[in-house]
């Protein structure tokens, strides 16, 4: 089963010059971020030009009323295969300053799987894991709301049912 995940990311570069701009400077602070970030924007679309395929749709808005630098994909294959991994590091290394969470389920993770900073090894094919984009770091956490997915959120298959496995 692969779930489909769809997400907003809000991509933009670093903001921190803004933390010592002062009223006078704030604008001019205000139009190098803005350059930066048409830039990173650029860099973005052509990065990602070779992705397109038919598991992962994305859109991105530069502006969008008071909002900017807005990313939204939806992807079909949240295995640890697919390409969303690879843009979502791309935006973590060139726009430390986006931010975002992200659901995904995965029911090829099992505890013997090997992601690279998965500490403890764990089996999470039955539940979603949440992931944070935030200051240039993706990390991976607990979802603290939907709990199971099999006896939780859907049935639990009969084929999982210990009732109907001895029976066999």
């Amino acid at each position: 089963m692969d779930g489909v995940t769809s997400v907003a990311v809000s991509y933009r570069y670093r903001q921190l010059p803004l933390q010592t701009a002062t009223f006078s400077t704030v604008d001019l602070v205000d139009a190098e971020i803005d350059k930066a970030n048409e830039e990173l924007w650029q860099n973005f679309r052509e990065w990602m030009q070779p992705f397109e395929d038919s598991l992962l749709r994305w859109q991105f808005y530069e502006k969008l009323n008071n909002h900017n630098g807005l990313l939204t994909y939806c992807v079909s294959r949240n295995h640890r295969s697919s390409r969303v991994w690879e843009m979502l590091e791309w935006i973590a290394e060139h726009g430390p300053g986006s931010y975002g969470l992200f659901y995904c389920h995965d029911d090829e993770d099992f505890k013997d799987s090997t992601f690279p900073g998965r500490k403890p090894s764990m089996d999470y094919c039955n539940v979603y894991r949440v992931h944070r984009l935030l200051n240039g770091q993706l990390t991976e956490l607990a979802d603290p709301f939907f709990g199971m997915i099999q006896g939780g959120i859907d049935p639990i298959d009969p084929m999982n049912r210990p009732d109907e496995a001895s029976q066999q």
